[in-house]
């Protein structure tokens, strides 16, 4: 059994070999989703969460070698729900991909900094650390669309969550 799934997972990699970077491939995303945070009260005695968030969020990539890539992402958030709020991040750190033929399942680290305005937050700015993960659908060589999500804190009050869907185009992969 063992030898009949590896013959069909060399098969179609001959078929259709894995995605190919190098260190001249750049690739742009933007992203909408859903978004929440969590951060304590004043008194520090409850969790305040948003009834509602929308995140609409920009990333530029630029690959290292095959399977690694330097990023970095912009994400705007609005929340609804314990008065209106907003939250931004700027993040630049490394993402890595799993070739896997036609599905791309990507992991990604970055620091940056988080500022939050509105509803519970006292207007001001935190250093973040964001954690994401997401898997992209190639539609073409240039082209891919996938879902995405994220954990952003970092020794700070604040911790925000996105998942969204995400469109990508790349260039420069010859």
């Amino acid at each position: 059994m063992r030898t009949l799934a590896s013959l069909l997972a060399v098969a179609a990699i001959l078929v259709r070999g894995p995605a190919r970077a190098d260190d001249s491939e750049r690739a742009a995303s933007v992203s909408a989703g859903f978004a929440t945070y969590a951060t304590p009260d004043a008194k520090m005695e409850e969790t305040l969460t948003p009834t509602a968030g929308l995140a609409l969020a920009a990333t530029y990539e630029r690959a290292l070698g095959a399977e690694v890539s330097w990023r970095t992402d912009l994400v705007v958030a609005g929340y609804l729900g314990g008065g209106a709020a907003l939250t931004g991040q700027a993040t630049v750190g490394l993402v890595y991909r799993i070739d896997i033929l036609k599905y791309v399942p990507y992991v990604d680290l970055g620091v940056g900094g988080l500022v939050r305005a509105g509803g519970p937050f006292t207007t001001g700015v935190e250093p973040a650390l964001r954690i994401g993960a997401g898997i992209d659908l190639l539609r073409s060589r240039a082209r891919s669309v996938g879902l995405a999500a994220a954990v952003t804190s970092f020794a700070s009050d604040t911790t925000t969550v996105t998942v969204a869907v995400r469109s990508t185009w790349r260039w420069g992969y010859f």
